[in-house]
């Protein structure tokens, strides 16, 4: 059963199947056609015998109604050989010597003849008993039988029937030779379509075990290998290509879960190491209840961050799972935008807040009472509570990673775009690329020690691709930094 499981036994089964059906198709209309030539040459033969008979048993000036002349001297049955040792009798009737000779000649040629007339049957040659017992009856026209073993030729002449025959013994002899010729032939192309399409077949099939061969290699833990099909046909170099992004993807996946939990471990470990550090240091000797407090602050404070961390971690899970949905409704982005300006500016007073939005004219009326609108505001169809939080991350992050002073500007513009502009440190241009990954921190000292993990600006990309925007940051060093988030069309 595991045999008939397999692409490449399925398709040489159906091939050979195939090939088999027409070969028995092709031989057989060729051992037909043989066969067909063979019997229409005894045929001819005795039609030419039955010529040259019947002026024998015709009257001599021929048959009127039979159109048949007397024999001539050039009329001889084919393949003609030398005369028999023995005559055979002379018929009853009167014929001429020519016809004598001819009729004696008979059995020479394989050939019988059997004439029935009024007076009983007359035999000449190895007449089969079948025929002497069971003489055919009259007939209008010519018949051409096999009986016996025996092509049989039919001819009425008034009333009586002449029924010359010869055995097919030769005939017979011929079409086995052919036969055995034919199966022999059958054979081979069997044979040769038998090897050559295992031979096209495993080299069809060879990529497709060579992609099983490499995602084995790859599932035991080889991450970096990939599929070469230099010389695959066109399908299966596009399934190759197809893997192997997959792959890619994979090891891609695989590479930053790594480097999350180990950055995941790298960042708690710290806060957890001070938690037992001061606890330690605590419990070594009775201290003053000052020292207790300041101890205590110490635990706080990591706690506090370890909180932090595991709340932007389930945060960051939770976007990145397929159930994560958002509550979408229809929002003016004037408003939301003000309402995180004004959050964002209870956070420090050490930087300046500048929003810059739309304007929205009010609704005038004009002479006859008709109204006239002005700009609506530009509402879009969001999740107010997560473009809050998005935009409280970028503030708040510039807020920490700027100089005290640093402007921050927050910009509306039209098609939905908003801009956070700083005019701080900026960020260098190696940093750029990764500046949205887990983790990643530009200052990764300072940044501790301001109690930042790098997942905020993660989370924001995530929740800015959950409303299918996009967000993109700019930056020159000493000049400052520009993220630019775009939200699609209602």
């Amino acid at each position: 059963m595991k045999l008939f499981k397999s692409i490449r036994w399925r398709l040489l089964v159906w091939q050979m199947i195939l090939l088999a059906g027409v070969l028995l198709t092709l031989l057989t209309l060729h051992y037909q056609l043989k066969k067909r030539d063979l019997i229409a040459a005894v045929d001819a033969e005795l039609q030419e015998a039955l010529m040259v008979v019947m002026p024998g048993i015709a009257p001599p000036q021929g048959d009127p109604q039979l159109g048949m002349p007397p024999p001539r001297d050039d009329m001889r049955f084919p393949n003609d050989r030398p005369p028999p040792r023995q005559r055979l009798p002379q018929l009853e009737r009167p014929v001429d010597e020519k016809t004598t000779e001819f009729l004696a000649e008979l059995e020479q040629h394989d050939l019988y003849l059997a004439v029935q007339d009024a007076r009983g049957i007359e035999r000449y040659g190895q007449v089969p008993e079948s025929l002497a017992n069971d003489m055919p009856k009259a007939a209008e026209q010519t018949q051409k039988v096999i009986r016996d073993g025996n092509r049989e030729l039919i001819q009425s002449h008034q009333k009586n029937v002449i029924v010359l025959g010869r055995p097919l013994t030769e005939v017979y002899a011929k079409l086995s030779a052919t036969r055995l010729y034919l199966i022999g032939i059958g054979g081979a192309v069997l044979a040769i379509g038998f090897m050559g399409g295992l031979l096209i077949i495993g080299r069809a099939l060879r990529p497709i075990q060579k992609i099983s061969d490499t995602a084995k290699t790859i599932a035991e833990g080889d991450h970096q290998q990939r599929i070469e099909l230099s010389d695959a046909p066109e399908e299966l170099s596009g399934l190759a290509d197809t893997l192997n992004n997959t792959f890619d993807h994979l090891h891609e996946s695989i590479e930053n879960q790594k480097r999350f939990s180990a950055d995941a471990s790298h960042e708690l470990r710290t806060p957890i190491a001070v938690v037992i550090a001061q606890t330690e240091a605590a419990l070594k000797r009775n201290r003053s209840p000052e020292e207790y407090k300041e101890v205590l602050n110490a635990c706080l404070r990591a706690g506090r961050r370890m909180k932090s961390m595991a709340n932007s971690l389930l945060e960051l899970t939770r976007l990145s799972t397929t159930g994560f949905e958002l509550f979408k409704e229809r929002y003016d982005l004037n408003t939301i935008l003000t309402d995180a300006v004004d959050s964002a500016s209870l956070l420090s007073k050490k930087h300046s807040i500048d929003f810059q939005c739309l304007p929205v004219l009010p609704v005038l009326s004009n002479v006859e009472g008709s109204e006239v609108e002005g700009r609506k505001p530009l509402e879009v169809d969001v999740d107010s509570d997560r473009i809050h939080q998005v935009m409280m991350n970028l503030i708040s992050n510039a807020m920490q990673h700027n100089p005290q002073g640093c402007e921050i500007t927050i910009r509306l513009k039209e098609g939905r775009i908003i801009e956070i502009v700083d005019n701080g440190i900026g960020i260098p241009e190696e940093h750029l690329p990764h500046i949205f990954e887990r983790f990643y921190r530009v200052d990764k000292s300072r940044s501790r020690e301001q109690g930042g993990a790098g997942l905020g600006l993660s989370i924001v990309q995530s929740l800015v691709e959950a409303h299918g925007g996009t967000i993109a940051v700019a930056s020159v060093p000493t000049l400052g930094t520009t993220f630019t988030i775009t939200l699609p069309l209602k």
